[in-house]
């Protein structure tokens, strides 16, 4: 019984998941039919998956057949999607979801090779040296963030400067989380997904407890209904902007902070500790392009 439900409602979702797809079907019938029910049982990201599909790639490639999906077809797809002002980074994802998705139809015996699209490649975007304030710069974020009229985003912000945690992990802070004796922070929205306590320093408690709190709302940072601030995209552009460092981006707070910790003499593993999942790579690149601005203001 629980067997007929589940195949009731994949097929009301995904189309009839049993039905025959072949070489010469739409690509979206295999999308429907194949992929997404696969997608659905053994991928937590399915979701993802299905809206990614949904949005950019079905419109321009599902009324393709399987069989006429070439390298030319992916790559002039890529172009699209840079033309209508997609990021490289979500090209990226883009792209290798529907290269996965057509090896699957390999695998599963849909086409018989992958010699049409095997030729497509994108590679991934070479990482970009992380941008850190020096100290006068951070007063100068500091003076521009203090005049921010979005307090709730400007606080935000401001907090991330102080303890280097990510975006996630401040947005989604409630105020149980805050433990003001010992000074911490509780998240478990990290990269890797396991809990971590955020070291709060003096002005990071001072910020906090200054904040604005109603007994109704669990959260940090909310909005003026009273939910919990998702978004601080619009804000960052509009800060960055008047600070006069339009490329600066919302992680480089982050590396900025880690290159602080690493020029008072802390240690690779106490700075993972410290900041929770923070790469040996990336603390390279913070390490050489400390070097490179040092080299430059000599």
């Amino acid at each position: 019984m629980a067997e007929e439900v589940t195949r009731k409602r994949t097929k009301t979702a995904f189309g009839d998941p049993t039905g025959e797809v072949t070489e010469t079907s739409l690509f979206s019938d295999f999308v429907e039919r194949r992929y997404l029910p696969f997608a659905q049982e053994n991928k937590r990201s399915w979701k993802a998956d299905k809206g990614n599909l949904e949005r950019h790639v079905l419109p321009h490639l599902g009324a393709s057949r399987l069989s006429d999906i070439t390298t030319d077809t992916l790559m002039e797809w890529v172009r699209t999607l840079e033309l209508i002002g997609l990021a490289y980074s979500s090209r990226f994802r883009l792209f290798w979801l529907v290269k996965a998705v057509l090896h699957c139809a390999v695998q599963w015996g849909v086409l018989p090779d992958s010699r049409n699209f095997a030729s497509a490649n994108l590679p991934a975007k070479p990482t970009r040296a992380p941008i850190l304030l020096d100290s006068a710069e951070v007063i100068r974020l500091l003076d521009v963030l203090r005049d921010f009229p979005h307090r709730a985003a400007a606080n935000a912000i401001h907090l991330m400067l102080l303890t280097g945690a990510s975006k996630s992990e401040i947005l989604y802070a409630r105020w149980e989380d805050v433990d003001f004796k010992n000074g911490t922070l509780f998240t478990d929205k990290t990269f890797t997904g396991r809990p971590h306590l955020i070291p709060l320093n003096n002005e990071a408690l001072k910020l906090i407890q200054k904040l604005p709190r109603r007994e109704d709302v669990p959260w940090l940072f909310f909005t003026r209904n009273g939910t919990r601030l998702a978004s601080i995209t619009y804000q960052w552009q509009q800060v960055r902007e008047r600070f006069g460092r339009p490329e600066l981006r919302i992680q480089d707070l982050r590396h900025s902070f880690a290159n602080f910790l690493v020029s008072i003499g802390i240690n690779q593993r106490d700075l993972r500790t410290i900041l929770g999942h923070y790469k040996p790579e990336t603390l390279a690149l913070v390490r050489n392009n400390s070097f490179e601005n040092n080299v430059r203001a000599q």
